[in-house]
């Protein structure tokens, strides 16, 4: 195999699939990344048997063929050679010669044969999103899943279609994430749930992309596909929590305040919070008082009153700053709305105006 091409692009390639590949010992193989040749193209793949990745660049291919070398190592190979334009891979017997201007480097590869197939969806349910709109709804509800995998249906991210809008949801049972998007395209026959893990590794490759994204879901694997990207990630066989019967419809307090000041509060205060990063509220509409108090015996304790509009009774209640100041940058208003409904009951938070995205969280014991 021989061939040039644009170092930067060939970087970039190397370094999205290096993502995904597997930290496997007993597989090797996995931690490589696939580089074949086809025409006037050069195909980049890799996997870790939950997420597999195809990229392609074009390229001045003058011998064809294949080689598997390891991603960790040639990304940092090719990170190390900024400066350099063009790049030459020669690859015979499993030896791979990289060449610039000013490098010669030599590199052990794996033999592609080895290498597991990626599975390709051919069959199943197509839909199209704008790339921008599907990673924003991703993006806004990765923070509530589960890191567990103990319950893999909350230790993933749930889409579905309702009328012209697909939903994003997740949850780890002490908060809960939705975030909605305008749709129009094919209908869904039913809810698709991803594990977090493979969405994060997803929206890291298409994040800088633009245009379309086509989706084709079966009943064990869904399909990301670009002009110049193809991921696939398993689905997890089972029934998302009904989630929508925990989700308030009334409130009895409900405050609105700008978001910056609720960041720059929660940010002094969780200095004090203890392990639990308790922090409480104590709103008072008839006294006009809002504040944010933290405790902690080991260092001291802090009081931050918030310029407010409130309405509803009297409430103190205990919450988690860091689930509140998680959400804060998937808000994309200035002004934010939070409801309350008891101290023993969860808050619920959304942009002043926008119903596209809801954050729920669970209250506090003492």
């Amino acid at each position: 195999m021989n061939f040039t091409c644009n170092r930067e692009l060939f970087q970039k390639s190397i370094i999205s699939a290096d993502r995904v590949t597997g930290k496997n010992l007993s597989l090797p193989i996995l931690g490589s990344v696939l580089i074949v040749t086809n025409k006037k193209t050069v195909i980049i793949r890799s996997t870790n048997l939950e997420v597999g990745i195809e990229l392609q660049i074009p390229a001045n291919i003058k011998t064809e063929g294949s080689i598997a070398l390891p991603g960790s190592l040639l990304s940092n190979i090719l990170m190390s050679i900024p400066d350099e334009e063009e790049i030459t891979i020669n690859a015979i017997e499993g030896i791979c010669k990289i060449t610039t201007k000013t490098k010669n480097i030599t590199l052990k590869g794996f033999i592609p044969d080895d290498f597991p197939t990626i599975p390709m969806v051919s069959d199943g349910e197509t839909f199209t999103l704008l790339t921008n709109s599907f990673i924003h709804g991703l993006k806004s509800v990765i923070i509530s899943a589960a890191i567990s995998d103990i319950k893999p249906e909350i230790s993933s991210v749930y889409m579905y279609q309702n009328g012209k809008s697909l939903f994003f949801v997740s949850t780890d049972s002490f908060r809960l994430s939705e975030k909605k998007i305008n749709y129009s395209g094919n209908e869904l026959s039913q809810g698709i749930i991803i594990p977090v893990k493979n969405i994060i590794e997803i929206v890291k490759v298409f994040e800088s992309s633009t245009g379309d994204i086509i989706l084709k879901v079966n009943k064990n694997q869904i399909s990301f596909t670009n002009d110049s990207i193809y991921i696939t990630s398993r689905v997890i066989q089972g029934i998302y929590p009904d989630y929508e019967q925990i989700l308030p419809k009334t409130h009895t307090t409900e405050i609105v305040l700008l978001k910056q000041d609720l960041i720059n509060s929660i940010k002094l205060s969780t200095l004090f919070s203890d392990k639990f990063n308790k922090i409480k509220f104590i709103i008072n509409p008839e006294e006009k008082k809002c504040l944010i108090a933290t405790k902690n015996l080991d260092i001291g304790e802090t009081e931050s009153n918030l310029t407010v509009t409130m309405k509803g009774d009297p409430i103190e209640i205990l919450l988690n700053g860091k689930h509140i100041f998680d959400c804060l940058n998937s808000i994309d208003k200035d002004s934010i709305v939070i409801e309350f409904n008891g101290f023993n009951k969860p808050a619920v938070i959304r942009g002043l105006g926008d119903q596209s995205f809801t954050y729920l969280t669970m209250p506090l014991t003492q």
